[in-house]
């Protein structure tokens, strides 16, 4: 049994409605793509809450998905292995990106950006890229919930909506922006300690940011 806290369990942006949750999941993928992101063809999809049905952005249009058919294609596949698996899921973005993938290939998660290691929690790094591994990856460990998963260059984010899931990426880019800086300047000086993020103010942030969820428990 994996118990999760949830994050907002309605977001009024994306679950009012299902044209609020096309709206917004075609918003948010541009704005990753302006980030610099390369969003695969089928690499954003949303769902409204505790629907068995998945909404893909396409590359010629929105594409309807249900979650206990076989998926026709493999970005497909890993989406829905990972709705699946987290009913506390609503949305899910796989891109591209070699400075992530220049980041992580050394398989160390250096603590050199506050908000990464204060949000993202634990940051999944696979070897297999198929969509059973990407799904069981998605899992972690009872009340550690995974928010990324990354194999060679491509990136996974995963969240309750679909801002939260796009906030995760955007995090994680800016992560392994500002950890090319510190390798090119020598190295992080002054790493995030498990002391500071035990700290008072971290434990508010957390609270204020994460606050007020209801728990999940996958059997």
């Amino acid at each position: 049994m994996s118990i999760y806290f949830l994050g907002n369990s309605f977001c009024r942006l994306c679950h009012s409605s299902m044209d609020s949750l096309l709206r917004e999941l075609d918003v948010c993928s541009r704005g990753l793509i302006l980030k610099g992101l390369l969003i695969l063809k089928h690499g954003a999809s949303a769902r409204l809450p505790g629907s068995s049905r998945v909404i893909f952005k396409g590359p010629e249009g929105f594409e309807d998905h249900a979650i206990d058919q076989d998926a026709r294609c493999d970005d497909i596949a890993s989406h829905i292995s990972i709705y699946r698996r987290r009913q506390d899921i609503n949305a899910v973005f796989h891109a591209r990106s070699p400075i992530i993938y220049a980041a992580t290939r050394d398989g160390m998660i250096d603590t050199v950006h506050a908000e990464a290691t204060l949000v993202l929690s634990d940051i999944m790094i696979v070897k297999d890229g198929s969509a059973e591994s990407i799904g069981m990856a998605s899992l972690g460990e009872p009340l550690r919930p995974v928010r990324i998963i990354v194999y060679r260059d491509e990136v996974y984010s995963i969240g309750a909506c679909i801002h939260e899931a796009r906030a995760f990426m955007e995090i994680m880019d800016e992560w392994a922006r500002v950890k090319a800086v510190a390798n090119a300047l020598g190295g992080a000086r002054y790493p995030i300690t498990l002391e500071r993020l035990r700290s008072l103010g971290s434990r508010y942030a957390r609270a204020i940011k994460f606050g007020g969820r209801s728990i999940v428990k996958h059997m």
